[in-house]
C-alpha cells in the first residue's frame, strides 16, 4: 500500500514504463505470450480502478464502525483482563488506523483527484501515508503473531507471565516501535516534488506531487532495492513464517489435550469443542496468510526485478493488495462474533434492545434462558451476575474448563 501516488499517473503503454534500475530482466518482451499477459495485467488494472474507490471506501466505513464496536465489547470489565483481548484492542486500533487513513486517500485523491498536483498539505499527508499504510498493517501483523505465542505460552503453563495483560500491552507497545523504526526508510524513500505554479491575486500558488526520492534512484536503485528487502522480509515474510510456526506449534498441542481429555473424560462433546477451537484458530491464521504472505513475495520480487516487475506486475495489482489489507481489518471482529457466545453476550448487553429477555443464547454455562414472571432476572442481569474468575478467549479450548487433564491448560482465557 506504499505505491498510491504511482497508479494516479498517466497509463503508458505497458511495455513502456518502466524504470532503469540495472537489475535482472524477468520478462521476455518479445514473446508475444508475455506481451499478452502483461497486457491483460493494465487492461485488469484499468477496469478494476474504476470499481476500487467506492468499494474501499465502503469497506473503511464499515471496518471503522466493526472495529469501534470490537473496542468497546473487549474493553467492557469482565473481557478486559485478558492478555489476549488486550492484544485483539490494540489489533483493532491499528486497523482503524489503516482505515482512517486510506479513507481520506480515497476521498482525496480518488473522488476529488487533482491533475495538476495537490496543496503542500496534503502532498506530505501523501508521504506520511506511504509509510502509515504500511506500518500499520505490519503493526497487525506482528500482534497477530504475539497473540498466537501468548496462546501457545498458556497452553503449555498456566502460570505462564505472558498472561498478564499489562505484559501483553507493553509488547504491543513495543512492537508498534519496532515497525515504525524499520518504516522510517520507506518515509525517506518518497520526496515532495513541485509539480506546478501560478500567479494569483493572493500570490504565488503552488502544486505538489510525491515521487520516490532521487537518492533512491541512485546507483542502479540500489537504496530503493533495499528499502524494497525490508519491506518484503521483515514486514511481511518473517511474521508470516513465525505465525505459520506458532499455528503448526498449537495445532500439535491442540491435539495432544484433546488426546489426554479423551483418556478422562468419554463425552463427545469435548472432542468436539476441542476441534472446534481448532478450526477457529486455522480460520483467523489462515485467511492473514492467505491476503500477507503474497505480499511479501511481491515485495521480494520487486527488490529482484525492479525495473521490470514493479511497473508490469505490482503496480497493476496494487489496488487488488490494498482491498486485501482491508479485508484483513474484520477478520478479528468477524471470527470473534460467529464463535464465541461470551463475546456476543457482551456485546447484547451494550444494545437497547437487550432490555428485554432473550431466550436460548448458548453460553459457557449453559443455556440461559429466560422467564415470563416479573421477579425473573433477564439475561444480562444474570450474566453479569456471575463471578467470572477468568476471562477466557474463544482462541482457548473450552472443554478444558470442564476437565483439565494437565498443567497445561490456561487460567487467564
Amino acid at each position: 500500500m506504499s505505491h498510491h501516488f504511482e497508479r494516479k499517473k498517466c497509463r503508458q503503454h505497458p511495455l513502456r514504463a518502466h524504470m532503469e534500475c540495472n537489475d535482472s530482466r524477468l520478462f521476455d518482451t518479445t514473446n508475444n505470450v508475455t506481451y499478452f499477459v502483461i497486457e491483460q495485467f493494465y487492461r485488469f488494472r484499468y477496469l478494476y480502478s474504476n470499481v476500487h474507490p467506492f468499494l474501499s471506501f465502503i469497506l473503511c466505513v464499515l471496518g471503522l464502525l466493526a472495529n469501534g464496536v470490537h473496542i468497546l465489547v473487549l474493553t467492557r470489565p469482565r473481557m478486559r483482563h485478558s492478555s489476549v483481548h488486550t492484544v485483539l484492542v490494540c489489533i483493532a486500533i491499528s486497523d482503524m488506523g489503516t482505515m482512517t487513513s486510506y479513507l481520506m486517500y480515497i476521498t482525496r485523491f480518488e473522488f476529488m483527484t487533482d491533475k495538476e498536483g495537490y496543496s503542500y498539505f496534503w502532498a506530505l499527508f501523501l508521504k506520511c501515508h506511504a509509510m502509515l499504510s504500511i506500518a500499520l498493517h505490519a503493526i497487525t501483523l506482528y500482534l497477530v503473531v504475539l497473540m498466537a505465542f501468548i496462546r501457545l505460552s498458556a497452553m503449555k503453563l498456566t502460570t505462564s507471565r505472558w498472561l498478564d495483560h499489562t505484559r501483553a500491552l507493553t509488547s504491543a507497545i513495543f512492537i508498534a516501535l519496532f515497525v515504525f523504526v524499520m518504516c522510517v526508510p520507506t518515509l525517506l524513500a518518497h520526496q515532495i516534488d513541485e509539480t506546478n505554479r501560478e500567479l494569483t491575486v493572493n500570490g504565488m500558488y503552488y502544486k505538489y506531487s510525491v515521487g520516490f526520492s532521487t537518492l533512491m534512484m541512485q546507483n542502479g536503485c540500489l537504496l530503493m532495492k533495499a528499502n524494497l528487502w525490508l519491506t518484503g522480509i521483515c514486514l511481511k515474510a518473517v511474521p508470516c513464517l513465525l505465525l505459520l510456526t506458532f499455528t503448526i506449534a498449537l495445532i500439535h498441542r491442540l491435539r495432544e489435550n484433546n488426546e489426554k481429555r479423551k483418556i478422562l473424560i468419554k463425552e463427545e462433546r469435548a472432542k468436539k469443542r476441542g476441534d472446534f477451537t481448532t478450526y477457529m484458530l486455522l480460520l483467523m491464521v489462515t485467511v492473514f496468510l492467505f491476503t500477507e504472505l503474497p505480499q511479501g513475495i511481491m515485495a521480494i520480487l520487486n527488490a529482484l526485478f525492479t525495473t521490470q516487475f514493479h511497473q508490469m506486475v505490482y503496480l497493476n495489482l496494487a489496488d487488488v493488495l490494498d482491498l486485501l489489507s482491508l479485508i484483513n481489518c474484520y477478520v478479528a471482529f468477524l471470527v470473534y462474533s460467529f464463535t464465541s457466545s461470551r463475546y456476543r453476550q457482551t456485546l447484547f448487553s451494550l444494545l437497547p434492545l437487550t432490555r428485554v429477555s432473550y431466550s436460548g443464547i448458548s453460553t459457557r454455562q449453559g443455556t440461559l434462558k429466560s422467564h415470563p414472571n416479573p421477579g425473573a432476572k433477564t439475561l444480562v442481569q444474570r450474566a453479569n451476575s456471575v463471578e467470572v474468575a477468568s476471562v477466557r478467549s474463544p482462541l482457548f479450548d473450552k472443554s478444558a474448563a470442564t476437565t483439565r487433564p494437565n498443567s497445561a491448560q490456561p487460567t487467564d482465557f
